[in-house]
């Protein structure tokens, strides 16, 4: 056998070797976006054995108001705070993350993927507000298939519709405060007035 011979039948090889890989990883990231699906489904329809079922045993999640979780209980504890509560502040959540990128492969069992989502709350004074966010996952290969076991949710600090919304009720108060103050300045000329 020549040595174009061997040189083309090594290319032949890695290139096929690639074509399998490649296979591969489409099937991972196919199990992966069934994953994110899951995990968003369980989050909108606040069920918390679902989302349990979809994580490793060990995990941390890091939710958006940035309370971090590493024990199923805490879990149910986030969705009692808001949602359930007699103080609770919201009726629910719609999460639609999308990834940004196809995930990276760190080896064989892990994967990291990150994205984008546009979250919408409920209140239950009744309003709705959507607040972006930007999420990170670090996913990992168990034998009975893809898990989450770490998750990171955040929105913009500076920028976003409840901080939109508090400064629009100071503008308001301090609105209210000038007037208010004005009218009392009022009553209390014409109160001295009187008294002259």
């Amino acid at each position: 056998m020549s040595k174009l011979s061997i040189f083309l039948l090594a290319g032949l090889l890695a290139l096929s070797s690639m074509v399998v890989a490649d296979t591969d990883r489409e099937a991972d990231h196919r199990q992966l976006r069934q994953l994110m699906a899951q995990a968003s489904e369980a989050i909108n329809k606040q069920d918390m054995v679902k989302l349990r079922s979809l994580l490793t045993p060990e995990f941390v999640i890091t939710m958006v108001d940035q309370q971090r979780m590493t024990e199923p209980a805490q879990l149910d504890d986030f969705v009692e705070k808001y949602f359930v509560g007699e103080s609770a502040p919201l009726k629910s959540i719609t999460v639609t993350p999308e990834a940004d990128a196809p995930s990276r492969f760190i080896g064989d069992d892990v994967a990291i993927a990150y994205g984008h989502s546009d979250d919408i709350y409920v209140l239950n004074t009744g309003g709705e507000v959507m607040i972006p966010s930007q999420w990170t996952a670090t996913l990992v290969r168990q034998a009975d298939g893809w898990r989450i076991t770490a998750f990171h949710a955040g929105v913009n600090l500076l920028n976003n519709p409840v901080l939109a919304a508090a400064q629009k009720n100071l503008w308001t108060m301090a609105g209210a405060g000038v007037i208010a103050g004005s009218l009392l300045m009022l009553l209390l000329l014409r109160l001295l007035r009187k008294k002259q």
